[in-house]
């Protein structure tokens, strides 16, 4: 018998082939306190485990559940964006919202509201675009409700502000030869409010491949990360940012933070192009004025 402690059961009758998909989303839901396994899912719903494995990979695929290494699964950002879209009630969203919008009145570019989804993942909430223009050029690779990993050198924002165990961890995930950069940006990043990223079209591209490896051998993995690697130019430190200097710039980001101090968001700026160093300051600053009318 199944027993379950400190939590009520989602054991139940095996329900009809248009409701699986709804008790395996309820159970991960319900277990959502111990980021439950296939196997949890399997014995609290009674579902036979071919079933419930199919159900969980088209719900990933779609975004609705995400899976961890240790094959520990967890509700995802597609369906935390649906159901806040459905109770209508997004504090971030809604207290970034205007100052999203100031940003791209200021700036005339898009920018979009990223979230922290848990320690290790963002999301993009939503976008904003000046009147009359075009598709966000980021979207390809950071489209709404899509998870984004924070693996280095990536996301700068959510990372600089933390404790400085937690900044050695995500530095130590990085190749070798690109750490003792990256502790110089984290603190540059601290000291100036925002990040700056100087990706190339080809660098976002390989972002994407990586974000979709979760449940691929980690050799694999690791390869992708040293393409990665190597494609990178990590932000800007503070000799490389001289006001007379050209400059290039795809996004700049700036945290958005709790009544606790802890960054949950960010507020990004898309420029995607080339300028002096005192024009991209000015970009930064406004998009950490954004950010800071943002803080919930």
């Amino acid at each position: 018998m199944s027993q379950t402690v400190g939590r009520q059961s989602t054991r139940r009758q095996p329900s009809p082939p248009t409701r699986r998909a709804a008790v395996v989303m309820d159970c991960v839901v319900t277990l959502a306190g111990h980021s439950p396994t296939l196997a949890d899912i399997v014995r609290e719903t009674t579902l036979p485990r071919a079933t419930v494995h199919a159900i969980v990979s088209e719900l990933a695929d779609l975004g609705w559940l995400r899976r961890h290494d240790d094959l520990t699964l967890a509700v995802g950002p597609a369906f935390l964006a649906t159901a806040r879209t459905a109770i209508g009630d997004d504090p971030l969203a809604t207290a970034a919202r205007p100052a999203l919008e100031r940003l791209v009145a200021e700036t005339g570019a898009v920018a979009f509201l990223a979230r922290r989804v848990d320690t290790d993942t963002i999301t993009v909430v939503e976008y904003c675009s000046p009147a009359g223009s075009g598709r966000p050029a980021t979207e390809g690779w950071a489209e709404p409700g899509r998870p984004i990993s924070l693996q280095p050198p990536i996301c700068r924002e959510f990372v600089a502000w933390s404790d400085a165990a937690v900044r050695d961890a995500w530095i130590d995930r990085a190749l070798e030869p690109e750490r003792d950069r990256l502790r110089a940006v984290l603190a540059e990043v601290r000291r100036r409010g925002y990040s700056i990223e100087r990706i190339t079209d080809d660098h976002r591209s390989v972002i994407g491949a990586l974000t979709g490896l979760e449940t691929v051998p980690a050799d694999l993995r690791d390869r992708v990360r040293t393409l990665l690697g190597e494609l990178s130019a990590i932000d800007y430190l503070a000799p490389e940012l001289t006001d007379d200097a050209d400059v290039g710039a795809v996004t700049v980001g700036a945290p958005i933070t709790d009544d606790h101090g802890r960054v949950v968001g960010s507020i990004v700026a898309c420029p995607h192009t080339t300028m002096p160093g005192r024009e991209l300051k000015q970009w930064g600053e406004k998009t950490a004025r954004a950010a800071r009318h943002a803080s919930v």
